[in-house]
């Protein structure tokens, strides 16, 4: 199938779409080390964000 029909978006590498521009960034305060970091996603509020190597440390095992 086209990138067209599809509406500019492109098959992920999970089965999922991403946009083909560039992500919108948003400021968050990390939840281990309090230093400012930018995520992908609007922080909720109801969950943990950590910088980039914090979440190595917390993120999920993979079997």
């Amino acid at each position: 199938m086209d990138n067209d029909r599809r509406g500019g978006f492109r098959g992920g590498g999970r089965g999922g779409f991403r946009p083909s521009g560039p992500r919108e960034m948003h400021k968050a305060t990390c939840a281990d080390c309090g230093q400012e970091t930018e995520v992908p996603f609007v922080p909720s509020g109801d969950r943990p964000v950590y910088c980039r190597e914090c979440y190595q440390k917390h993120k999920p095992k993979r079997y």
